[in-house]
């Protein structure tokens, strides 16, 4: 699992939403991407980054493991 994937997933607990749910506000069409993403299997490119962070209510920052 990656930092970017762990973050994602950690963040998204916190805020109590699905996967489904992250999926849709992220514009994907299904929650199998971002399961890619919190395992590592896929990687998100830096536009995305900022797109995670606003959904997840945190930094990009975060989302990139470089504070905590």
């Amino acid at each position: 699992m990656s930092n970017v994937g762990k973050n994602i997933l950690r963040r998204r607990k916190e805020l109590g939403i699905t996967q489904e749910e992250l999926a849709t506000k992220m514009g994907y069409k299904s929650k199998s991407t971002i399961n890619k993403i919190e395992l590592g299997i896929n990687d998100i490119n830096q536009s995305k980054v900022v797109k995670f962070a606003e959904v997840l209510q945190t930094t990009p920052a975060y989302i990139m493991g470089w504070e905590e």
